[in-house]
């Protein structure tokens, strides 16, 4: 059995759970999360732990409609959301249906990314998270950890030592912490790295399925992940509503189809000429309203002209 000792706040806790508390950004996890430790949600830890607990605590229907919004985001950034073969998947994604061939098998699916041409996008290097704080364990009540050394090579080093007026007995012990060194990654393939994304929406259980989906996306945006993050921050309001809560208050029930929790039919696609060579092109895959216009904007960044929006049946 582990020794309570107390925190910085003077509340006695286990030594297990409090450097778990700061592993998980401040707070304990949900047991649904605990229950998801073979997703990718340590990863995601690192990028965004409020967005995680967020998650945690989702309904199934939520959960469904991030993961679908992230692989919808993922293939639109690398490229992908108009060839033929992965708009089907994304349509099959947002009406609740099995993935098609060839994303029933990892390795089918990267052949057909191999086989596929696709225009050469900008260069984008890995994502990096944000520097965390260092972690501290806990000290006896009246202690606190003190700096007492920071050499010329960024090392530091620490020592408990008493608060005023605190008789506890002290503790000898010291940390040392090795000088930062930033993290840089290369650049990256976003169609490899998307892809994933739509087999991980895909996933039975929706908090794998959205937290799985999230960190593929993440890796796609690579260096411009907080664009991605911020878009679905945008659409939490105590709960995440898709996209549509951008342009004013979503109702969830209207917007998810009962039983399984999928996304509802949208319909709208986007028409454009096509900046490489002319082409006039419509996209595979439909959208909502607020999605269309989130394209859009990313067809006049490419430089692509005459981008209208245009309504169809639901199903189309």
């Amino acid at each position: 059995m582990h020794k309570l000792v107390s925190d910085e706040v003077g509340v006695t806790e286990d030594p297990d759970l409090h450097y778990e508390r700061w592993r998980w950004g401040g707070r304990l996890p949900s047991e649904s999360l605990r229950r998801a430790r073979e997703s990718n949600v340590l990863g995601l830890l690192d990028f965004d732990s409020n967005l995680v607990h967020d998650l945690g605590a989702a309904d199934p229907a939520v959960l469904r409609a991030v993961a679908v919004l992230a692989a919808q985001r993922a293939c639109e950034v690398a490229g992908l959301a108009d060839v033929p073969w992965v708009a089907g998947a994304l349509a099959a994604l947002t009406q609740g249906h099995p993935l098609p061939p060839p994303f029933d098998d990892a390795a089918r699916m990267r052949e057909a990314l191999e086989s596929t041409p696709l225009e050469p996008g900008p260069d984008v290097l890995g994502a990096v998270p944000p520097q965390r704080g260092r972690y501290f364990p806990p000290l006896p009540e009246g202690l606190v950890w003190v700096k007492t050394a920071e050499e010329s090579d960024g090392e530091t080093s620490y020592r408990p030592d008493r608060l005023p007026g605190s008789e506890a007995p002290m503790v000898y012990t010291e940390l040392v912490f090795p000088a930062f060194t930033p993290q840089v990654r290369g650049p990256i393939s976003q169609p490899h790295s998307a892809l994933p994304a739509v087999r991980a929406a895909a996933e039975p259980d929706p908090l794998k399925a959205a937290l799985d989906a999230v960190w593929d996306a993440l890796g796609t945006y690579g260096e411009h992940y907080p664009k991605l993050l911020d878009e679905i921050r945008s659409v939490w309001g105590g709960r995440i509503s898709v996209p549509a809560a951008k342009t004013g208050p979503a109702d969830l029930g209207r917007r998810l189809r009962s039983g399984r929790g999928s996304v509802a039919m949208v319909n709208y696609r986007v028409k454009r000429v096509r900046a490489s060579d002319g082409k006039a092109m419509v996209s595979a895959v439909s959208y909502d309203l607020p999605s269309a216009e989130h394209r859009r904007a990313g067809l006049e960044a490419e430089g692509a002209t005459d981008i209208k929006i245009v309504k169809v049946k639901p199903g189309e």
